[in-house]
């Protein structure tokens, strides 16, 4: 069966203004590994508030933070829990999906509103790499199987067949958050990185030829050295 790790990536209404909290514009610098939108980088060095818009129990609430916390060590960024209203990332649990805005775009969200949600809960075994993965949306990182450098043989009539069967996802948000290339003027990447957190698992039968890639749980080192860098203590 299809892996269920699928993350839709939430954009941005068009015409919401930019607000300022992103890095200030700079030369593309070498990276190590991974891929982002250096315009959508938090400023190095500030708070960035965590809310859940609905409730959870306890016991989610607790497993949620406990895995969204292992980012802290790699970032110059003060994680912190706070009000509904004003944090800057605010997670729902009550539907389905995984989503995230990234990075910045997440205050262009009205208040009160979601900006990232995680359906899968504890018990299930994708629910680590879930959470690792959406939090990595909301520091910044990109989907790592769309790097300009991946090359996936993807079974394009595959993906639409049983991602639309299985999950209900239309051609466009699989167009967008698997085959579309990362191409941005303010992209920062270095060499593909198959390991990371933010690659799908891909299954064989979804490409082309002898190509997977299994469910990565855990922040790659190369995700740790692109995290160092773009929020350097």
């Amino acid at each position: 069966m299809t892996t269920s790790c699928f993350c839709k990536v939430i954009q941005p209404a068009q015409g919401v203004p930019s607000a300022d909290a992103s890095q200030p514009s700079s030369p593309a610098r070498r990276l190590p590994r991974s891929v982002g939108d250096g315009s959508k980088f938090w400023r190095a060095g500030q708070w960035l508030s965590i809310a859940f818009t609905d409730a959870p129990t306890q016991e989610l609430q607790d497993a949620i933070e406990a895995i969204i916390w292992e980012w802290q060590p790699y970032i110059n960024l003060y994680l912190a829990m706070s009000s509904v209203a004003d944090a800057k990332i605010r997670i729902s649990t009550r539907i389905t999906e995984n989503t995230s805005y990234i990075g910045t775009d997440a205050l262009k969200v009205p208040a009160g509103e979601p900006t990232m949600s995680i359906g899968n809960k504890p018990g299930n075994p994708e629910f680590r790499a879930a959470v690792l993965h959406e939090f990595g949306h909301a520091l910044g990182f990109e989907h790592e199987h769309q790097h300009p450098e991946a090359n996936i043989p993807w079974n394009k009539p595959m993906v639409y067949r049983l991602y639309a069967e299985q999950y209900g996802h239309d051609k466009s948000a699989i167009d967008l958050n698997f085959f579309t290339p990362l191409n941005t003027k303010h992209l920062r990447s270095a060499p593909y990185d198959r390991k990371s957190i933010m690659h799908y698992p891909i299954e064989n039968r979804l490409t082309n030829g002898e190509w997977e890639v299994k469910l990565n749980s855990d922040i790659s080192e190369q995700d740790i050295e692109f995290a160092r860098l773009i929020y350097p203590k």
